[in-house]
């Protein structure tokens, strides 16, 4: 006697009874339903993708942006001669580039000339620039906290003096002149106090930047050395460049940071295979090795095609 399959029937018995409830937006149902068949027939038809967030700061157009994916897309592809991704303006497949601390600290470098390079001679060059910024901030700081004590110790001088005027009624002519000029005085001070402090924060912004970026490469290339703090507060923040995200709301990938034109393309081919169905693999060279070391391994490795394989059940 033949015996069926109940996890293929059951399977599409949570179709139907899926499709025939009202609980559910036609949007979300279609999701739903292609994301059964995804898991039923792996591989068989593309996952469809869309540009959702695109944050101008990045400096890069939607047509650059999909031929960068397309590359990405025919890394898999190639290996298993199969259409695994396709772009459509609704696409299920959600991709973000959320511009916040990590891409603003790239830039930050980029503009005083450092190309972050994850090795370690990237790391020294880094390491260098910080060094001297420090030096360049505590000079600053002792020579603000200078203008600072010597302004307050005018300020009360002043002060006193006004005061013991006023007690007395006023002052002659004479020494309000001269009172007027302690507090034009006084008010250059505070000017030039201004300028110590917006010249002080901006040496402080690209200092968290530098100390941001160093974190990165510390936990990158798994550096035996101190992680850093920012001047002005504690970091603890991780620092990937991508991430894939799969929840009630559906899947997406946030990119978040890339120095290059061939590190995005690295990046998006990493947040890819998570899209399939692969997970983290323990050859440094992979494409799915856990740190995502984008110029590193732009190639698939032979644990990637197996990986790939055995998710789109390919022998």
């Amino acid at each position: 006697m033949k015996r069926f399959r109940f996890g293929f029937f059951a399977n599409w018995f949570i179709i139907f009874l899926f499709l025939s409830s009202g609980y559910y937006y036609r949007e979300n149902a279609g999701r739903f339903l292609r994301g059964l068949v995804n898991q039923l027939q792996p591989c068989e038809r593309p996952i469809t993708y869309s540009i959702v967030n695109l944050d101008p700061r990045f400096g890069l157009t939607q047509e650059k942006l999909l031929n960068d994916i397309g590359q990405a897309e025919k890394t898999w592809e190639s290996s298993v001669d199969r259409q695994l991704f396709e772009y459509s303006p609704t696409g299920d497949l959600k991709i973000n580039f959320v511009y916040d601390y990590r891409q603003e600290a790239t830039d930050a470098m980029e503009k005083i000339g450092i190309v972050i390079k994850d090795n370690r001679a990237g790391y020294d060059e880094v390491k260098a620039k910080y060094d001297s910024l420090m030096v360049s901030y505590n000079k600053q700081k002792s020579d603000l906290d200078a203008l600072i004590s010597a302004y307050n110790v005018d300020k009360n001088a002043y002060e006193k003096e006004v005061s013991r005027f006023n007690k007395r009624g006023g002052a002659p002519q004479a020494d309000y002149d001269a009172l007027e000029q302690k507090r034009a005085d006084l008010n250059n001070q505070v000017a030039i106090i201004n300028n110590a402090k917006d010249s002080l924060n901006a040496l402080i912004d690209i200092l968290n930047s530098t100390e941001v970026i160093l974190n990165k490469l510390v936990a990158k290339l798994n550096l035996q050395v101190n992680t850093y703090n920012t001047v002005s507060s504690s970091t603890g923040r991780e620092f990937s460049e991508g991430e894939y995200v799969r929840d009630a709301t559906g899947t997406r990938i946030n990119i978040y940071q890339f120095n290059d034109t061939n590190q995005l393309v690295r990046v998006l081919t990493h947040e890819l295979g998570h899209a399939i169905g692969l997970e983290h693999l323990p050859n440094p060279k992979a494409i799915m090795y856990y740190l995502n070391e984008g110029g590193i391994n732009e190639k698939l490795t032979a644990d990637d095609v197996t990986a790939l394989k055995a998710v789109c059940r390919i022998k």
